[in-house]
């Protein structure tokens, strides 16, 4: 164990038995491995390598991978059975993530470590180290610490309403990669996450006033972090829609974002717009997945939902825009992921090409990653109702 070293996960491949395309299993552990956030970048190495977390050896870490020749280096040497995550500045060429009240800088070629904050205030730190486009600052949020009223245990979303509805004070702050510096540019009584960094735009992010979605009064907002200037995204007020899991397109500018009614009667939707509210386009849209991604409005994948549950389309499903509407979904493979914790999340995403869909599944006990290029997209059978998700 140790920074530095090198594993070699057995190579394996298989046949997709309903899409037929080959499907490639990266990791091979006994251990969860998983790629970061679907919002959070990871690529480096002109789209050939990237970073992930594995818990290996009774510990959870921060590894790359190459794609060209399966190699997987160890680029921290942590003690901590949590899984670690993160966020990479191709500017600064390093990713930055939290250890404690600590945001690391690690470098992607040395694995050098650098301490940019540490923080002493007496908000807990609760987001990512989001790095601007940039790399002059990393932005995260800030939240009151809000004790728990007896012993419970803990799992992911497991004080999710709570937190909505006590409306904690939140803050988004900016730090000085080069000094430390800790800035709050925003602040509400009101639970706030989901913070995104424009790829392209240094002074833009997006955030969220969290909670369940049908109960949030305004979802998305973005936020201007030399100016503490925030607006409201996609107006809610007095519609009957909510909105979410809101990304950022390739060219830094579009969101991308899917919602559904309020009171859940009706189809759901899948919405575009820029930053500024402008070139907005929100379509018809009736499926369902847990989360969907894209590099711009042509292409979109989905994630269906879990594995067992009632009527499950647990696939890794394709939409593509033909100038109307969205067309599919088709089927690019089976992932029979139990969506139980962030690591099973799938979480598909495109590589930087277009070329290929990256995603988490622990349809093999543990969560690994597999890859699988896309190919001809007309080629691809398609999801029906009639398609059999209980295999």
């Amino acid at each position: 164990m140790g920074k530095g070293r090198v594993h070699h996960d057995p190579k394996f491949s298989y046949t997709d038995s309903y899409s037929g395309r080959e499907v490639h299993r990266l990791t091979d552990y006994l251990g969860h491995s998983n790629h970061f956030y679907f919002t959070d970048p990871c690529w480096f190495n002109d789209g050939r390598s990237f970073v992930f977390t594995s818990q290996r050896e009774n510990s959870g870490n921060l590894f790359r991978y190459d794609l060209d020749d399966g190699k997987i280096t160890q680029m921290t040497d942590m003690n901590t059975h949590g899984r670690p995550g993160g966020c990479l500045s191709v500017a600064n060429q390093a990713v930055y993530f939290g250890q404690g009240r600590k945001i690391i800088e690690l470098k992607l070629d040395s694995l050098e470590e650098r301490v940019v904050l540490e923080y002493e205030g007496e908000m807990d730190m609760r987001g990512r180290a989001n790095p601007t486009a940039d790399g002059k600052y990393l932005c995260t949020n800030l939240m009151e610490n809000i004790p728990e009223e007896g012993k419970s245990v803990s799992f992911a979303y497991s004080r999710f309403v709570e937190f909505f509805e006590k409306r904690p004070l939140s803050q988004i702050a900016r730090i000085e990669v080069a000094t430390g510096k800790l800035e709050v540019v925003h602040e509400d009584r009101r639970y706030l996450g989901h913070i995104n960094t424009s790829p392209t735009q240094a002074d833009i992010l997006t955030f969220c006033q969290e909670g369940p979605w049908n109960r949030v009064d305004q979802r998305m907002w973005r936020l201007n972090i030399q100016t503490g200037e925030a607006w409201k995204i996609r107006d809610q007020e007095g519609q009957n829609i909510a909105v979410g899991h809101e990304y950022w397109f390739a060219d830094g500018e579009h969101i991308g974002y899917h919602g559904r009614p309020r009171d859940g009667k009706g189809n759901h939707v899948f919405g575009l717009l820029k930053y500024d509210n402008s070139n907005h386009r929100e379509v018809n849209f009736p499926f369902h997945s847990t989360h969907f991604h894209s590099l711009d409005e042509n292409m979109m994948v989905g994630d269906g939902n879990r594995w067992g549950g009632t009527n499950a389309k647990p696939f890794i499903q394709l939409f593509k825009w033909d100038g109307e509407q969205y067309v599919g979904p088709k089927i690019l493979s089976y992932h029979r992921s139990t969506f139980n914790d962030q690591h099973a999340h799938c979480h598909p995403r495109f590589t930087p090409d277009g070329k290929s869909i990256l995603y988490s599944s622990d349809l093999t006990s543990y969560a690994n990653m597999y890859l699988v290029d896309i190919g001809d997209f007309d080629s691809l059978p398609d999801l029906t109702e009639d398609t059999d998700g209980g295999r």
